[in-house]
């Protein structure tokens, strides 16, 4: 079986893990977009001021060896 390195996005609302197995991403630095605009609540990635404060929400990425022919997100 052949495997790649992929990212889990990790996301914890009010202590309670809300993601699943399968938000994983190609690139470290797609998957670190995504957690900075969810614990920040950005509205658009241009955008560096927070939408709102958000509370009780942390999100991040950590590394997987999945099979290659895991469906990831760019």
């Amino acid at each position: 079986m052949n495997l790649v390195l992929a990212f889990l996005l990790v996301v914890i609302v009010d202590g309670e893990v809300v993601s699943d197995d399968r938000m994983l991403f190609r690139s470290v630095y797609r998957c670190n977009e995504f957690s900075v605009a969810i614990e920040e609540g950005r509205i658009s990635p241009n955008n560096l001021k927070r939408f709102r404060l958000q509370k009780n929400i942390s999100s991040y990425c950590i590394p997987r060896m999945v099979s290659a022919n895991t469906i990831l997100y760019e």
